[in-house]
């Protein structure tokens, strides 16, 4: 793919087909000429610099440039900006710190907690904990709890009783309760199916690829390959799927693991809700970054050419893309860490994301006493306090992932090239195929 820009428009051209210009802070779509593309200021993936010519220039067509000028200069009355607010709406709760499984990539401390193995969330502190956050809310809210570990189906019976209580005090104030739950699989029994059916969750399953990959990459604490529990316990998900929630696959690769494509063609044979996929959050390796963003690009030709944009969007970043331009719904935010959620440890600490979990610095409260202060300085558009004002695809991006941040700069603030360039290409590609799907014409 190449790239030009104008100002606040960049245009995204792919081999011999017609460039296609997105428009930053409208996210609008359309196919532009060859003298509007000849027009524009060429640039690249690691640039979020505000480029254009001078209509001086050569080459510049000059009504092509006037159109860039009028284009660039509109604000649509119809692009809105997604408010987190203040309220917390979703919590994150580590109903465990141990993990059967010891993954080579694991970001919770290396095996599943976080530097604190604590065997299992004490359900009598977490049920009032639960109740103050749900107090907060007026009615016709929503609350989502995603359960986590470690693996949170160690403990299948806190998870019950902390989701029946929540449903039972959401139902009295006219709140609808979510639940999701993150699992490696490999401990589903019949138990565990019964109590993720009686609250109808959405499961998401940790699998990185077919066996010869998850073995690799997720193997269990003995050593032994984790594949072969990991797939019979996603099977016994599907033979109830009417009683779940959405099923979804969430498949993380590094350098050591860039087989998307045949993980894609692998998962493609289970008849699951979802796929995501995601680049290894401590990986900054700018070879395995370009393998992986080729990769992306492979599988969403063939997600494409098998079903559409139906299909293509079964991947979850490109359908959260998709949902932003057609509700033309801009995102200061990444995420709502430290807005609309927060997560709770097993020893009831309260932090802004789940992946600050163990990091004492970076605490927010404890039980149901929440620093305010704290929670103050995470108020600001992300977009704002991580410098990406001129960056074009900031209202997709949101400013970044904090944690991705300060992984591999060591300030939660400052970028790192590998993300902002990875994450403009996948842009970039959803913005190629969602003009591909609509038929827009600039």
């Amino acid at each position: 793919m190449q790239l030009r820009r104008h100002k606040d428009i960049i245009a995204i051209k792919n081999g011999a087909n017609a460039p296609v210009a997105f428009h930053a802070r409208n996210l609008e779509v359309a196919s532009v000429s060859e003298e509007v593309w000849a027009s524009m200021a060429p640039t690249t993936f690691d640039n979020g610099f505000v480029m254009n010519m001078l209509s001086s220039e050569k080459g510049v067509n000059a009504e092509a440039y006037s159109s860039l000028e009028g284009w660039d200069l509109e604000n649509s009355s119809s692009v809105a900006t997604r408010n987190f607010g203040s309220s917390v709406t979703s919590i994150t709760l580590n109903v465990t710190q141990l993990c059967n499984l010891h993954c080579t990539y694991c970001a919770a401390g290396g095996d599943g907690t976080y530097g604190d193995p604590v065997t299992k969330i004490t359900v009598e502190k977490t049920l009032p904990q639960i109740e103050f956050f749900l107090n907060k809310l007026g009615g016709n809210s929503s609350f989502t709890i995603t359960f986590l570990g470690g693996e949170p189906l160690l403990y299948p019976d806190a998870l019950k009783a902390i989701a029946d209580h929540a449903k039972t005090v959401g139902a009295a104030k006219g709140i609808k309760t979510n639940f999701n739950v993150i699992t490696n699989g490999t401990l589903i029994n019949d138990k565990c199916l019964e109590i993720l059916t009686s609250i109808q969750a959405n499961i998401t399953v940790s699998i990185d690829g077919p066996p010869e990959n998850q073995d690799k990459a997720r193997p269990q604490k003995n050593g032994e390959g984790s594949s072969k529990a990991a797939l019979a316990g996603l099977e016994k998900l599907l033979s109830r799927q009417s009683d779940l929630g959405k099923i979804l696959i969430h498949a993380v690769f590094s350098k050591k693991n860039l087989e998307v494509e045949k993980a894609y063609r692998f998962f493609s044979e289970f008849p699951v809700n979802a796929f995501e996929f995601t680049f290894d959050i401590t990986e900054a390796d700018p070879s395995a970054n370009s393998i992986f963003m080729n990769e992306m690009a492979r599988v969403a030709e063939l997600a494409y050419s098998r079903g559409g944009e139906a299909e293509l969007r079964k991947i979850s970043l490109f359908d959260g893309y998709f949902n932003a331009l057609d509700e033309q719904q801009r995102t200061e935010n990444h995420c709502g860490s430290g807005k609309s959620l927060l997560s709770i440890d097993s020893n009831n600490k309260i932090f802004a994301c789940p992946l600050d979990v163990g990091q004492k610095n970076n605490q927010v409260g404890l039980a149901q006493d929440i620093d305010s202060d704290k929670l103050a300085e995470l108020q600001s558009p992300l977009i704002e306090k991580n410098n990406c004002q001129t960056c074009w695809a900031r209202y997709l991006c949101g400013g970044g992932c904090m944690f991705v941040h300060k992984t591999l700069t060591g300030n939660k603030h400052r970028k790192h090239i590998s993300f902002c360039e990875r994450t403009r290409y996948l842009i970039s590609l959803t913005v190629l195929y969602y003009e591909h799907s609509r038929g827009l014409k600039g």
